[in-house]
């Protein structure tokens, strides 16, 4: 994937933060505002500004603000470059309406987190944020703090508008869990293919493996959300061996795009977990899972011997919960997915940059700088890292042997709460950062580190916003969703596949729908 709307050149005359352009259009070199702070010498920005940031990127949004002299991490920010930061976290559920009513009134916050890449591009549209693209090749180090695709995830029609928010975490809540034991016990291996998996699956369901002479036990659980959504809650792994998804993932090959919903692996994929359907290995109660927690309880009570779920549900507060419910632990492992027909082997896609930090359009040159220096700092300085990824030295955090040790899961509940505002400040932290997650079970770490090798890049489709004048967008989704349902139940034979491709064509305008993907990616300069 190519970016279009910056270039990665690292200017050599720079140190940090680089150089700075004034109000008037002078250069000047300023030494790195990292190194300044980190060392405890003054910001080299001589005049104080006022700075106000609007964030409801925070971790806690009900946790208070504490007073300046109590805000550590806040100190930090101000005397890196030399501002008075006033931050505003907006009560969860109320972000858009609070940001929606300061723009109508004329107070637009200077430095803005928005969740969605859709929020970035319409208030961009709007003429509320600043086009950074100017500024940002004085920030190589920044540049270099996110991926490629992360930064892309910033660009809109040609320019960049905005800075990466904070590292989505990959490789973890995708985990594909099975039951050690009952391998053991049936004398077989960990598969590794579809075909084998299925096999596994087959004799998890008929084989008794827990051996308690009853028929109760399943190879599998998934579930889907209650709009009929498959994604995320299991199926969508199983798809993931055929190299497809849904329930609109879209990716370029050949300079076209391809919807992989509608693409003949899908229908490969599909037949797969019929198969499964018609095996009875998949729990008959799957269609009832539309939410999280009640996978987790299919989890817990050990009669499914294979799920997609979080690699920290082998952490010990799961794994009590485990033995309340089912009298035992399992011995689940967190195993590598499946190589499928096609050579994917994939745990998850890598998550999309929907979240930013965009910058009011009301701000002048030397503000834009000002707030671009400030998030070089909170996301580059190495010194400053732990600060704010794990909160407070000696409290959240120490140094042990020379290695910062994470203590916040020894904290009492009292401590944890005393200090809840620092949640406010977690955003540099790395979405691949074990520490920063305290895992306790060295389980946990290992598979979080393993599975990493299996995240894919993300695909491009996820840039795409939403055209206004498809009427037919939610419907044209809706149906896609309850067909997929009924070609893997078998509800509907899958010899209708074409009629399900001609259907999307003629009565929810599919043509229109691609005309406007094509029209964006051309525009993201991903087909020509």
């Amino acid at each position: 994937m190519q970016r279009k709307a910056i270039t990665f050149a690292i200017l050599t005359a720079m140190v940090g933060v680089g150089t700075v352009l004034s109000g008037c259009g002078e250069q000047k070199e300023v030494t790195s505002t990292a190194s300044s702070n980190s060392q405890g010498q003054s910001s080299p920005f001589e005049t104080k500004l006022k700075i106000s940031m609007f964030n409801q990127g925070t971790f806690n949004a009900a946790a208070p603000i504490p007073p300046r002299e109590e805000d550590i991490q806040r100190q930090m920010l101000e005397k890196a470059v030399n501002i008075d930061l006033e931050m505003l976290i907006p009560q969860s559920g109320q972000a858009t309406t609070k940001l929606n009513t300061l723009i109508a009134g004329g107070d637009i916050p200077d430095l803005i987190f928005l969740k969605s890449r859709a929020d970035l591009a319409q208030y961009y549209d709007q003429g509320v944020l600043a086009d950074l693209t100017p500024y940002l090749d004085q920030f190589p180090e920044l540049q270099k703090r996110f991926s490629n695709d992360s930064w892309e995830a910033m660009s809109y029609q040609g320019k960049t508008i905005g800075v990466p928010g904070y590292d989505n975490v990959n490789g973890i809540s995708r985990s594909f869990f099975i039951r050690n034991d009952w391998l053991k016990k049936l004398n077989m291996e960990v598969p590794t293919t579809p075909d084998e998996l299925f096999d596994v699956m087959k004799a998890f369901t008929e084989k008794d493996p827990d051996g308690n002479g009853k028929n109760d036990t399943y190879g599998f659980i998934g579930g889907m959300n209650k709009e009929g959504n498959l994604q995320t809650y299991g199926f969508d792994s199983l798809m993931w061996m055929f190299g497809v998804n849904p329930p609109s993932a879209i990716d370029v090959k050949d300079n076209e795009p391809v919807f992989l919903y509608t693409d003949p692996k899908m229908k490969e994929a599909l037949a797969y977990i019929n198969k499964m359907m018609e095996a009875k290995v998949v729990d008959p109660d799957w269609v009832t899972m539309n939410t999280p927690d009640l996978l987790d309880q299919k989890l817990f009570k050990g009669k499914v011997g294979f799920m997609i779920r979080d690699a920290r549900r082998l952490e010990p507060d799961y794994q009590q919960k485990m033995k309340e419910i089912s009298g035992e632990v399992p011995e689940w492992i967190v195993i590598p997915p499946m190589t499928g027909p096609y050579g994917d082997q994939i745990v998850e896609r890598k998550s999309f940059q929907g979240n930013s930090w965009a910058i009011s359009k009301k701000a002048n040159k030397d503000k834009i700088i000002r707030i671009l220096s400030m998030l070089n700092y909170l996301f580059t300085d190495k010194e400053a890292y732990p600060n704010f990824a794990y909160g407070i030295k000696g409290i959240h955090w120490d140094l042990v042997d020379g290695k910062i040790k994470n203590k916040t899961s020894e904290l009492s509940k009292e401590m944890k709460e005393k200090y809840l505002w620092v949640d406010h400040y977690r955003m540099p932290r790395r979405g691949d950062d074990a520490e920063y997650f305290s895992f306790q079970n060295p389980k946990t770490a290992e598979a979080f580190e393993n599975n990493q090798k299996y995240v894919a890049a993300t695909l491009p489709g996820n840039l795409l916003t939403e055209d206004p004048s498809d009427s037919l967008a939610a419907d044209r989704q809706r149906y896609i969703n309850e067909s997929l349902v009924k070609f893997m139940t078998g509800k509907e034979p899958l010899s209708s596949w074409d009629n399900f491709l001609n259907t999307l064509e003629t009565k929810f305008d599919m043509q229109k729908y691609k005309d406007s993907v094509i029209k964006q990616f051309k525009e993201a300069g991903l087909i020509k």
